[in-house]
């Protein structure tokens, strides 16, 4: 009876422990979080939320099927109200048929344009790529071309602290703080964990 109530006590104990080496092992940095917590959510009534949900300011999940597979890609949307007065909007996909995890923030440069600074993060690279587009809804719709989109950073003078500025403002401390206030994060906004950045406006002058 001792052998088994041993046995018994030590499956108990190793259950906790194998979870927090696995966690520690598959959530490397703050962004494997976000992704693996939010993935397979559908944002429906009747089924899970992701932790996202729960961070005030995000009450719109648009929940998209791919009906090839169970594939799913939902949408988390802050409201306008929640955030900083300069931003125009900030959104975070989990794309179950990419893998990928993308996180976009945009803020209007006039009536016409916005920029968006777009993020992607690829869970099995351990990759981040920070990177911009434009919205002209006069006529050219979406501008991605990196020419396209270096000329329209000079045109309207925009400066390469200024994109790291509103990179900050929507990834650092808006999301990420917000991500930290309601999950038991092992990371932080300042130490993100094991991941690597590329920025596409790196070499801008």
């Amino acid at each position: 009876m001792r052998k088994k109530a041993i046995i018994i006590l030590s499956i108990i104990v190793a259950i906790p422990l194998l979870y927090i080496i696995y966690k520690s092992v598959k959530f490397q940095n703050i962004y494997d979080e976000i992704y693996y917590d939010s993935r397979g959510a559908t944002g429906e009534i009747f089924s899970r939320r992701s932790t996202l949900g729960n961070i005030k300011g995000i009450s719109r999940s648009k929940t998209s099927w791919v009906h090839e597979g169970d594939e799913v890609i939902v949408t988390e949307s802050y409201e306008t109200k929640y955030l900083p007065s300069t931003m125009h909007s900030l959104n975070i996909t989990n794309d179950d048929v990419d893998k990928t995890l993308f996180i976009y923030n945009s803020y209007e440069i006039n009536y016409f344009v916005t920029i968006c600074l777009k993020n992607n993060y690829d869970p099995k690279q351990k990759l981040l790529k920070k990177g911009i587009y434009f919205i002209d809804s006069r006529q050219e719709g979406i501008i991605d071309n990196p020419k396209k989109v270096k000329t329209l950073i000079d045109k309207y003078y925009i400066s390469k602290e200024q994109l790291d500025y509103w990179y900050e403002l929507g990834m650092t401390k808006t999301l990420l703080e917000d991500w930290c206030s309601v999950y038991p994060s092992r990371f932080s906004p300042e130490k993100l964990g094991h991941v690597k950045i590329e920025t596409q406006w790196a070499d801008y002058k």
